[in-house]
């Protein structure tokens, strides 16, 4: 997978599920999109993504490795979730040396003291590495004739990868589940980014998953080599055949097609004539001879029908996962999400439309002027109030009934105003927040969810009370927990000083 891909999703989809900026605030994302830009020398104004798109994958690589910082700091969730991301190193050594050891015991399954030269493992393990050839070339074949086209894996391949992609994912959604019970935004923006990085990393789990199992099939040859030269260098062997079915003149045949190459290339003499292969069956009477020779053999044997081809293999997987981790420019799936981020200085908005619902109370003048400046600063541009009917007690079924005008922009946030002269109530505040939280992230283009807390309402009504501090404060953190509930921030309106 691209370097710096996971985090990429893990950031994009924190942000995206984060509508109130309570996980990310804007500041730190506009903090770490211009700390990128100026640090790889890029320019908003003069984004070309199709002609540039390898170096903004690598700016959006970069400031997500500098937001995923700052998560990890806040929510060692986060943190957590990349380890696991990371293949351990020792896992694929411990899978070779398994494999190794595999080879070695395979090499000592026949009779005591005889090593049957037509018998498995050794025919076994090269007639199955010759099938295994059969099939990739087969593949292979297809994807040149264009019958599955060049981006289609074939069903080996997309078995491997979808295996491969389950068994990594299952721990990362049980760690999603866990972090829902405790934090709704955070577990859902988990949940999406492990959807979303299963199918990014899809070919380079296939890719990495290949270039093990050539490793490991090597590591079997060479386990079953070592174990060989081992019997013959500890014990005294002897190397012949036994068959009910094949001749001498038959097995001559076979010798020579098995053997012939390794015995050309090591220059150890096979049989030169079919009596001599009579003399190595076993009989009643006797048969075999000595196996050093045979040994050699079988060893260059395995080493041109397994082991050099599966190492061959093992380098064009590693060059696969090398492309897929460094050659490869901006996926277009992420464009658009770039054009977002570095398209333009901090959000790109000339002006902000932004959708207001009251609840339960009517602002007056001097609120919604308070709220027009807390909105300017905290979306960077220029705000346009678009006010709601009121909504009263017993309306909340009616929360999302106004879309937008014909004609006229989709809402970049939309805000629920709330008095912090009331209680909050599952049964109606909370209805409206979830039902309002719901709606936006189903929404397209998603807008920015803000729930404003307006203090001025309960301010008068305590007046000059002496307890006015502690009973303000009070109210503030029963409203932040109750957001926090149905993973929301309070953001608190002062009337009087709106910054």
């Amino acid at each position: 997978m691209r370097t710096g891909m996971p985090v990429v999703l893990l950031v994009k989809a924190v942000e995206e599920a984060d509508a109130t900026h309570a996980l990310l605030p804007l500041a730190d994302r506009e903090h770490a999109t211009r700390e990128t830009l100026r640090a790889l020398g890029l320019q908003t104004a003069e984004a070309d993504f199709a002609a540039n798109a390898r170096r903004y994958a690598r700016a959006l690589a970069e400031r997500a490795r500098r937001l995923a910082e700052t998560l990890g700091q806040r929510y060692p969730v986060i943190s957590d979730l990349l380890a696991q991301l990371r293949w351990p190193a020792w896992l694929s050594v411990l899978l070779v040396l398994t494999a190794f050891a595999t080879g070695a015991v395979l090499a000592s399954v026949q009779e005591p003291r005889r090593i049957n030269i037509l018998a498995f493992p050794f025919l076994g393990v090269i007639a199955w590495n010759l099938l295994v050839y059969l099939v990739l070339l087969l593949a292979w074949l297809r994807r040149a004739a264009g019958r599955t086209g060049p981006a289609v894996k074939p069903a080996r391949g997309r078995a491997l990868s979808a295996v491969a992609t389950r068994t990594l994912s299952r721990p990362l959604n049980a760690l999603a589940r866990r972090t829902a019970g405790v934090h709704g935004v955070l577990g859902r923006a988990v949940e999406t980014f492990v959807g979303e990085w299963s199918r990014y990393a899809a070919p380079a789990i296939a890719a990495h998953s290949r270039r093990l199992l050539h490793l490991g099939s090597a590591a079997i040859a060479l386990g079953l080599i070592a174990g060989l030269y081992f019997r013959g260098i500890v014990f005294r062997y002897e190397a012949g055949w036994e068959s009910t079915f094949l001749g001498p003149s038959q097995v001559r045949d076979v010798i020579a097609v098995v053997f012939g190459p390794a015995a050309r290339w090591s220059g150890v003499a096979l049989p030169a004539s079919t009596d001599a292969v009579a003399a190595l069956r076993w009989d009643g009477a006797g048969g075999g001879g000595d196996a050093a020779p045979w040994i050699h053999l079988i060893a260059v044997t395995l080493a041109i029908y397994v082991v050099i081809p599966r190492f061959v293999l093992a380098a064009a997987a590693w060059a696969g996962e090398l492309w897929l981790r460094f050659g490869t420019g901006l996926p277009a799936a992420l464009e658009p999400y770039a054009r977002r981020v570095f398209g333009a200085p901090g959000r790109g908005l000339r002006q902000a439309n932004v959708t207001v619902t009251p609840y339960a109370y009517e602002p007056p003048a001097g609120t919604l002027a308070a709220l027009e400046s807390l909105l300017t600063v905290r979306l960077g541009a220029a705000v346009r109030l678009a006010m709601q009917p009121l909504l009263h007690y017993g309306e909340e079924a009616l929360v999302g009934r106004n879309s937008p005008a014909a004609g006229q922009p989709p809402a970049d946030a939309q805000v629920l105003l709330f008095s912090l002269g009331a209680t909050p109530e599952t049964e109606n505040h909370g209805l409206v927040v979830a039902m309002t939280r719901d709606a936006v992230q189903r929404a397209r283009p998603a807008a920015e969810l803000l729930v404003v807390v307006d203090e001025a309402p309960y301010a008068a009504r305590l007046g000059a009370d002496e307890s006015y501090e502690r009973r303000l404060d009070e109210r503030r953190d029963l409203w932040r927990r109750f957001l926090a509930s149905y993973g929301l921030e309070a953001t608190l309106l002062d009337a009087e000083e709106p910054a």
